[in-house]
């Protein structure tokens, strides 16, 4: 199955959409301010063919002009994967006075946009760094002639997150010497799609198609499958602690420290750096082993031994100040549900250490629990800006270890 999105003449609502070319073509700039505005793909065709028509008064070298810029629907967070390929298909026409040998060629970028970052990676081309547009077959005449033009296989996989959107830049190629006089037209919105290419089509119904099926994401804020509910998962050095309070779970904190910048002569703040950061997990186990309250005092594995039916935990007194050295670390890894449906999230915290007080209490009428609170360091042995914490949702529905 393939993926067909229509352009359409409607405008996007979208925050922060392209209202220019995201390509190192340049562009010439003859079709207007028309060209920036940012219009939409979607599932369903138009109802009639959109003409847009402009002069480009050029005659002499090659040059290129951005006809207009769409945007799809939102998509779900998935990879577009390697060997697939996506295809744009658009009517042209273009003619000359007093007439004259040239041709005229549709352009086409196509990409992935991202709110507030923008152009991710380019889908127009086997490598996704590439910012360069592609041409399709020449026309230059009267009638309105389909055009195919069938991008290069994705040279990688390029995963896309949820709330990415594919941006289609349509563009055209003119290689007219000794023309004084020129005028071009493009069309889409229409509801015909069945042409081949070089024919003739009254209702062009351009579109752009991905050749396998793509996950859109909907309306985020509407979802009911995006609320997470439920409890976790929490395993301590691959190993399962067991039941967890179901009122408190596990949370995660993480806590960033601001340092503001500002100067006498300015009211306002001029710079914030971020100067230290920190990362807690707190815990309520509720099965009070010998081998959880070890871990949630933050004690040495050897502090707890087994002697045939007789199992021992000591703790404390370490001899002289500062004695006790470097508290070994553990890794932790908290799985539970994903945002969608039958997706699974793992938490996966490189080093932690046991912190803080952790009150152990019998009661003939309460349950005997063990809170814990891990504070996380940094792994040296990972790059810049993985020192802490992954988070991986993935496809399969959660369930107990």
């Amino acid at each position: 199955m393939s993926t067909r999105f229509y352009l359409r003449n409607e405008a996007s609502d979208q925050t922060g959409r392209p209202t220019g070319s995201a390509t190192t073509d340049a562009d010439a700039g003859h079709v207007g301010a028309q060209r920036l505005v940012c219009l939409t793909m979607s599932s369903a065709k138009g109802a009639a063919q959109v003409e847009r028509t402009w002069n480009s008064g050029v005659s002499g070298p090659a040059h290129y002009d951005l006809v207009g810029l769409f945007l799809s629907p939102a998509l779900a967070g998935q990879t577009l994967g390697l060997g697939q390929r996506f295809t744009v298909a658009a009517a042209l026409k273009g003619f000359a006075a007093p007439g004259g040998p040239g041709q005229y060629y549709l352009r086409a970028f196509a990409y992935l946009w991202r709110p507030g970052t923008g152009w991710v990676a380019t889908l127009s081309a086997a490598d996704s760094g590439v910012r360069s547009g592609v041409n399709g077959g020449p026309d230059f005449g009267l009638d309105e002639t389909w055009r195919i033009l069938q991008f290069p296989q994705l040279g990688a996989d390029v995963p896309a997150r949820d709330r990415d959107r594919i941006a289609l830049e349509l563009w055209c190629r003119f290689a007219i010497p000794g023309v004084s006089e020129l005028g071009y037209a493009e069309f889409w919105g229409g509801t015909d799609d069945t042409k081949a290419d070089g024919e003739v089509v009254a209702d062009a119904a351009s579109y752009l198609d991905y050749s396998s099926d793509l996950l859109l994401g909907g309306d985020k804020q509407m979802s009911t499958e995006e609320i997470l509910v439920g409890a976790r998962d929490l395993e301590i050095d691959d190993v399962n602690v067991g039941l967890l309070d179901d009122e408190t779970s596990v949370t995660v904190t993480y806590t960033p420290q601001h340092l503001e910048h500002t100067a006498a002569q300015r009211f306002g703040i001029q710079r914030v750096d971020k100067i230290s950061e920190r990362v807690q997990v707190h815990a309520v186990l509720l099965l009070p082993t010998l081998e959880n309250l070890r871990i949630a005092w933050g004690q040495p594995s050897t502090a707890l031994s087994v002697s045939g039916t007789l199992s021992k935990l000591d703790v404390g007194g370490w001899g002289a100040v500062g004695g006790g050295g470097e508290q070994a670390p553990v890794k932790l890894v908290l799985k539970g549900k994903a945002p969608g449906t039958d997706r699974s999230r793992t938490i996966t915290i490189h080093k932690a250490v046991a912190v803080e007080a952790s009150e152990h209490f019998y009661d003939r009428q309460k349950r005997t629990v063990v809170p814990v609170t891990f504070t996380v360091i940094e792994d040296s042995t990972k790059g810049h800006g993985y020192k802490y914490l992954s988070i991986e949702d993935d496809a399969g529905a959660y369930s107990f270890a």
